[in-house]
């Protein structure tokens, strides 16, 4: 539980971020299954392939996910709505009065 500050950016393109985050790793612990749980239903269809990519930022950094998924043997998106995903606003939180500090 960590986090890296991006700036002034969107909810998508930090979703993202942290997804490429999580995959690089859990591939330098060897893990090969994933569930990644995500409060941005746009782009868990998007990982999932459900919807396409429009945005060149986006698909620079789903290209980026699809090449670290070569790594592993099972993976899944679900989405989590925002309201339940308390653990992130905590995590959040705690990392923003940090940077502040």
């Amino acid at each position: 539980m960590h986090g890296v500050s991006l700036g002034q950016t969107t909810n998508n393109i930090a979703e993202y971020s942290a997804v490429i985050e999580l995959l690089s790793e859990s591939i330098s612990f060897g893990i090969r299954s994933l569930i990644v749980r995500l409060d941005s239903e746009l782009v868990v269809l998007q990982l999932n392939r459900f919807y396409a990519i429009r945005n060149p930022v986006l698909l620079r950094l789903f290209l980026r996910v699809c090449l670290l998924e070569r790594e592993f043997d099972y993976i899944e998106y679900q989405h989590i709505p925002r309201y339940l995903n308390t653990l992130a606003d905590a995590i959040a939180y705690r990392i923003l009065n940090r940077n502040l500090q």
